[in-house]
């Protein structure tokens, strides 16, 4: 029988609540009791010594992430359970709609989890290892060490090209000295994935995430030839501004050009564009822009961890520590546009993580996948370009409206660059579990002069420069999500206009559309279907092609 505190939530979602039979006594339901409890306290445990490891840099830390990582991974490799799981699927007796999907959930958890103790054990230390030392690694330049920010400040405002040339070598060094460790993590994933049934942990992962391998990668060459004629413009101004920048005939351009070292971000004007916030609290006028929305978030600002210091993980992302209020960002927050949107994308992680009905059970207190928080982080981060927005800064003034304008063209370039960036990941990620051990440095770079069309530089033979991208050793089969994500944020926003007549995110109206339709079903659907309900229709790329690539 499904609790009487659930129907609001049950009829909000078009659920029908299930009588037939009293779910709440059935076998799977009493297991959960027991079991859950177990995996929120271990998970827990879990976040917190991954918290320190990434704010830290910690040796200790590191070794208690890998231990704990074990126990938490250990709850799950247990054949009998699994094979009660499997059981309780075919039962027509379980109606509850909730129980089903944690049941659906809990399969998919055991079935990744049935590898030996040893090999489990063997990819947590791995991993946490390959942690630790992304978070103490730091390249040198000229002798001297330096941070990720800055080489991207060298990026940024350097004009001497040798002197760039070098700034961009620099940031693959941390490629070099990784390669080894995630190769093995790769191959102890494949031989996981393989003792499952898979071919390699690519087709494992899209399988339990709830995604058909053909149908993404129909989806991704959909967006692909439908942007090409938008990008390959795009790319000629580009290319134009780095030309004149430089003093470099555009057939002698490199990936040395870029304001980033993947070239994933619009170059164009970095510095110029980064003045509209140069003296601007970043996290100060993030409060102000959610707080528009009806949403607080400075007790999230509280718990989090902003400004870089050394041992510090160098990039950004945000963790809910216990399902409930701990609700965190890690930053290394600097004065640039970047910074602003990051700082606004990670946060709307963060909203996301406390919007959840809190009526859902623990297991359904996350999103269906990462998609759709994926989603609402890129839509939030969007605002750091538009002048909706940064009209509303403390700092702002008239005189910087010209500004304004570029950054709003400066956006609509970077949607194009980054879908490319977003390509070259995922089909290399693809290549690299089907076959590790191809020269994966020839395939890096093969693929970015297919897709981002830009020529790869000499003396790279040898190399490991696919390495130094943080996502394919620590955050693997997850990039695509970050394109599916522009597209669904694209359809949101046309949902969002429809409703409140702007696609401003900054309104109580907004916040309330978001909030009552993305937020708080949780997990309660899968990913497809949570799309399907916030905007009506399945996910395609029609609304971001029409915005972003003018089709």
């Amino acid at each position: 029988m499904v609790k009487r505190i659930l129907l609001p939530l049950l009829l909000s979602l078009g659920i029908l609540p299930a009588s037939a039979k009293d779910s709440d006594q059935h076998p799977f339901a009493s297991f959960l009791n027991s079991f859950i409890p177990k995996v929120a306290s271990k998970s827990n445990q879990l976040n917190k010594a991954f918290w320190l490891l990434e704010t830290t840099g910690s040796s200790d830390a590191a070794d208690l992430v890998a231990s704990l990582s074990t126990e938490l991974s250990m709850l799950f490799n247990d054949s009998k359970t699994y094979q009660d799981l499997l059981k309780w699927e075919k039962d027509s007796s379980l109606t509850d709609p909730f129980l089903k999907r944690e049941l659906k959930l809990l399969i998919y958890s055991f079935k990744e989890k049935s590898i030996p103790e040893a090999l489990l054990k063997e990819l947590a230390e791995k991993e946490a290892a390959l942690s630790y030392a992304y978070a103490n690694f730091r390249a040198k330049l000229d002798g001297k060490t330096v941070s990720e920010n800055d080489l991207l400040e060298v990026l940024k405002i350097e004009k001497n090209p040798s002197l760039r040339a070098k700034a961009w070598e620099a940031s693959k060094e941390i490629g070099m000295a990784l390669a080894p460790k995630i190769l093995e993590l790769v191959n102890l994933r494949n031989q996981a994935a393989k003792s499952l049934g898979y071919n390699n942990y690519f087709q494992m992962q899209l399988d339990l995430q709830e995604v058909d391998e053909k149908a993404l990668f129909e989806l991704l060459e959909q967006i692909a030839t439908k942007s090409d004629s938008a990008y390959q413009k795009a790319l000629a101004h580009i290319e134009a501004s780095q030309s004149e920048q430089f003093s470099t005939p555009t057939d002698q351009l490199g990936p040395w050009a870029w304001s980033d070292p993947f070239a994933q971000e619009d170059p164009v004007n970095r510095s110029e564009l980064d003045s509209l916030v140069s003296e601007t609290d970043l996290a100060e006028s993030s409060r102000l822009f959610y707080k528009n929305m009806g949403i607080d978030v400075e007790p999230i600002l509280k718990q989090s961890d902003l400004l870089e210091r050394p041992g510090k993980n160098q990039h950004a992302f945000c963790i809910n520590m216990d399902r409930g209020s701990d609700v965190r960002t890690l930053n290394n927050i600097k004065p640039t546009l970047k910074w602003f949107e990051t700082v606004l994308h990670e946060l709307g992680h963060a909203i996301y993580e406390l919007g959840y009905h809190q009526d859902l059970p623990w297991k359904l207190r996350e999103p269906p996948h990462m998609i759709t928080t994926e989603a609402m982080a890129l839509m939030a981060g969007r605002r750091a370009y538009l002048a909706s927005s940064l009209s509303k800064l403390p700092t702002y003034s008239k005189s910087q409206d010209s500004l304004i304008v570029k950054a709003e063209e400066s956006l609509q370039r970077r949607q194009l660059i980054f879908s490319r960036w977003v390509l070259v990941m995922t089909y290399f990620e693809r290549e690299l579990y089907t076959n590790p051990t191809q020269d994966l440095n020839k395939l890096w770079w093969s693929l970015v002069a297919k897709y981002q069309k830009i020529t790869p530089p000499k003396n790279r033979e040898g190399k490991n420069d696919w390495a130094s991208k943080y996502h394919i050793g620590l955050a693997p089969v997850y990039y695509y999500s970050y394109l599916l994500g522009e597209v669904f944020a694209s359809s949101m926003e046309e949902s969002i206009l429809e409703i409140t007549g702007s696609k401003d995110l900054d309104s109580q109206a907004a916040g309330k559309f978001l909030q009552e339709k993305l937020f708080s079903p949780g997990n309660s659907k899968n990913w497809s279907e949570l799309i399907e309900h916030v905007v009506g229709k399945p996910l395609t790329p029609d609304a971001w092609l029409k915005q972003f690539a003018n089709e």
